[in-house]
């Protein structure tokens, strides 16, 4: 299968990032990891996604100061960020910051799949295709 879109995948959880990369490389996709919001920038800075899926509650840097300084250093600009999050009230926050979806813990990886296919399109330069 050819490869579609670059995801970066960003959790602590190492069982769900290799759940997520597992489900999105099925699919198509190419996928690195980062286990907090400090690697998931680092990633950034040597590849742009097309996605990025995000978790929000991480030691190191949670994805709020990621998502804070990815915009900062103008890393994210284009580049759609789908939330995945287990802790209600990080989902009551998800108003104060610029995601393009947010999905509960847990999450149905079919569905997870088709919510980053709608954004990571083949050949997707890390806009979104509309």
């Amino acid at each position: 299968m050819l490869s579609r879109s670059y995801v970066l995948v960003v959790d602590d959880d190492p069982a769900i990032r290799g759940l997520v990369a597992e489900a999105l490389r099925g699919e198509g996709f190419s996928v690195d990891l980062a286990a907090h919001g400090r690697e998931a920038l680092d990633a950034m800075r040597a590849r742009r996604p097309a996605t990025v899926v995000l978790d929000l509650m991480m030691p190191v840097m949670d994805g709020f100061t990621f998502i804070e300084n990815c915009h900062k250093e103008q890393l994210c600009n284009g580049v759609p960020i789908v939330v995945i999050t287990a802790v209600q009230e990080a989902l009551r926050r998800m108003e104060e910051v610029p995601v393009h979806a947010c999905i509960a813990k847990p999450f149905d990886l079919d569905d997870l799949v088709r919510v980053v296919g709608q954004y990571a399109r083949p050949g997707s330069n890390g806009t979104v295709a509309r």
